[in-house]
């Protein structure tokens, strides 16, 4: 007991000198990262490097605050002060650096994201920012400049809380310490287990066990000797960024977080005379070490404008482009490191304050600018408004649209299946229904139905069921990791029993040819099934239980955002885009087989190449014309495009009347 006791004290802990191996760790991290995201394939697990960040973190915060209670010189603003010449200079440097090409380069939808990302980022809750943002409708993480302060805002947060938490410990029970941090260690372990949901790679309490990971580590060091022990965590850590892989799966599972910070702390607990320490106390990793947290900052804005500039024709995607980039990267994080970090890290208070609040007052002043002027939107006056709107909102939905033209004037919110609340829109107390059902492409359609059915307002009331409620009653998926309750067993049970066989029209539309891929096939939420006997099974169902299904066939997809393509002077405003249309038949053949299986008297079907394509006997088919816009990004419709596909339901169900 003894021996555990003095395995475990914590009160003889004294401040752990400058140590070559931890720099040298921090080059690990920071290449990693910066590779990975640099999309070089052979280091697939490169993401991890943010782990053993938090690793480190843990273990080298945790010494300074132990250290310091211990002698009784610990003070919280003394603390608060240290971190702030730590953090603040770097990141907000980095992020003035970013202003000027964020104006430039970004349109008014990207820019908001920026600007909104940006608020975050000074007041670190950038992880709770990017936990909330709409991943479907924003633009991708690979341009979204300051997506990596997700991680910078966890830390951060747990600077503010770990303190206060070690100074009652000490205050308290001090000798219960390694105790009180185990279990709270195993109790944001236990979450991570518990939980599925995307969140969880955000949120500071499923990330705190390996920041604690870290602390306790710390704690041992200096008592623990296991032989080799840093050979075998270096080889652990250096396995888990090349063997794991990035696919969402992965990166919401623990298992690979666990690999590498078990690799990180055992190599932190190691012998300094070891041949791990030998490699990792080099000149090229001393350097990298120094300039680590720089080169974090700079390397996710510098690889996200390029491609930005690349998707504007600014710039040519060379086959060095990011071997450049890397040595660009390196270059102003050194910049950064010796005339902003180092200077601020030795500068009076004074000093610090007046760079604080003026970098503040400089970035909260273009925060105001760029609401105010809608993101600087008058740079776009070679486009229609139109388009401008539609390059912002890729998809519009019922309860927001301007609803002064809905010829539906009438509307209930309360109806509820399961805790999915849907709306039934309607003029009169008609037993007729029609019921959209789909993904995302049923929003604007939704909106559509509304706007333009005016021949069947006094007949029918509308009901809808877009999104991923859609979705799931149809083929029982989602790109939602975990359980999902719209794609349970129960609540497709609890649609089919609202149906009602003599009253009711069902008009579905989607991307069946994405569900029936093997896309779909990952996203399936039923175990043990084939997804496309799934889709057929659910389709026949519907077809059985309500007077007609009327199924909306696929739209033709396109390589690049339509309304941004004409921002980003890719495309002309006024020259169709267009693609080849025997492209797209080949594309979709799938799906007409699985539609061809489909047997019902019941069954009609809305071809949306009629709609879209071969226009002018071209062979062709079109997102947008001389005149109209027809697509907001690469597979959504404007309200434009989906009146087309509306007129032409009106006039089918006006025949089935």
């Amino acid at each position: 007991m003894k021996k555990i006791y003095n395995l475990l004290d914590t009160k003889k802990i004294e401040r752990i000198s400058f140590r070559t191996d931890i720099n040298g760790l921090r080059a690990v991290a920071v290449l990693s990262v910066i590779l990975h995201h640099a999309e070089f394939k052979f280091i697939s697990g490169g993401w991890l490097g943010v782990d053993i960040f938090f690793v480190i973190s843990g273990f080298l915060i945790s010494n300074i605050i132990i250290s310091e209670l211990n002698t009784g010189n610990f003070k919280f603003k003394e603390f608060y002060i240290r971190r702030i010449r730590r953090i603040i200079p770097g990141l907000f440097s980095t992020l003035l650096i970013t202003i000027p090409f964020a104006y430039w380069l970004l349109i008014p939808k990207t820019l908001k994201e920026y600007v909104d990302s940006l608020v975050s980022s000074i007041f670190f809750y950038a992880n709770l920012y990017f936990r909330d943002l709409d991943f479907y409708n924003a633009s991708g993480t690979k341009v979204m400049p300051l997506l990596h302060t997700w991680s910078l805002a966890i830390e951060e947060q747990f600077y503010i809380i770990f303190p206060l938490l070690c100074w009652v410990i000490f205050r308290y029970f001090r000798n219960f310490i390694f105790y009180i941090l185990s279990f709270i260690f195993l109790l944001s372990i236990y979450l991570n287990s518990t939980t599925n949901y995307l969140v969880k790679f955000y949120e500071i309490q499923f990330r705190a066990w390996e920041l604690l990971f870290g602390a306790l580590i710390m704690i041992l060091y200096g008592k623990v000797h296991i032989k080799h022990v840093e050979k075998i965590g270096l080889m652990t850590l250096l396995f888990s960024i090349f063997y794991f892989d990035d696919t969402m799966l992965t990166l919401n599972s623990i298992e690979p977080k666990l690999v590498a910070t078990i690799g990180t702390g055992l190599t932190l607990l190691g012998n300094k005379s070891e041949i791990p320490f030998k490699i990792l106390d080099n000149k090229f990793f001393m350097l990298m070490g120094n300039i680590s947290f720089s080169a974090y900052l700079l390397h996710q804005p510098i690889f996200a404008f390029t491609r930005v500039a690349i998707k504007r024709n600014i710039l040519t995607n060379s086959e060095y482009l990011y071997e450049v980039l890397i040595i660009v990267i390196v270059f102003l994080a050194y910049l950064n490191w010796k005339y902003i970090e180092k200077t601020f890290q030795n500068t009076s208070v004074r000093n610090l304050t007046i760079f604080v609040f003026l970098s503040m007052f400089i970035l909260i002043s273009f925060i105001f600018v760029s609401s105010q002027s809608n993101y600087f939107s008058d740079r776009f006056d070679y486009v229609p408004e139109e388009v401008l709107y539609y390059s912002t909102s890729s998809n519009i939905y019922p309860l927001t649209y301007d609803n002064s033209d809905y010829k539906f004037q009438e509307s209930n919110c309360d109806n509820k299946i399961m805790s999915y609340r849907y709306c039934t829109f309607y003029n009169t107390n008609s037993s007729n229904r029609i019921i959209l059902v789909g993904d995302s492409h049923a929003n604007a359609l939704s909106v559509s139905f509304l706007v333009e059915l005016e021949s069947l307002k006094s007949d029918f009331n509308l009901l809808f069921f877009p999104a991923t409620a859609g979705r799931c009653i149809l083929s029982q998926q989602s790109d939602t990791l975990g359980y999902v309750e719209e794609c349970s067993e129960q609540f497709y049970n609890n649609f089919i029993n609202l149906l009602n066989k003599e009253n009711d029209i069902v008009v579905t539309f989607g991307r069946y040819n994405t569900w029936i891929s093997d896309k779909g096939k990952r996203e399936s939420k039923c175990e043990d099934c084939d997804h496309i006997d799934v889709i057929t099974d659910r389709f026949s169902t519907i077809s059985e239980n309500s007077k007609h299904l009327i199924i909306i066939e696929p739209i033709p997809t396109y390589k690049i955002p339509v309304a941004e393509s004409y921002l980003n002077k890719v495309n002309v405003w006024g020259t169709p885009v267009t693609k080849d249309l025997k492209n797209w038949e080949i594309a979709i053949q799938d799906t007409d087989m699985l539609f061809k299986k489909l047997n019902g008297e019941n069954i009609k079907f809305v071809s949306t190449i009629e709609v879209f394509c071969n226009l002018k006997g071209e062979n062709k088919c079109y997102a947008s014309d001389e005149n109209n816009l027809y697509y907001s990004d690469t597979n959504h419709l404007t309200l434009t495009g989906a009146n087309l596909i509306t007129n032409k339901v009106e006039e089918l169900i006006n025949d089935l009347k």
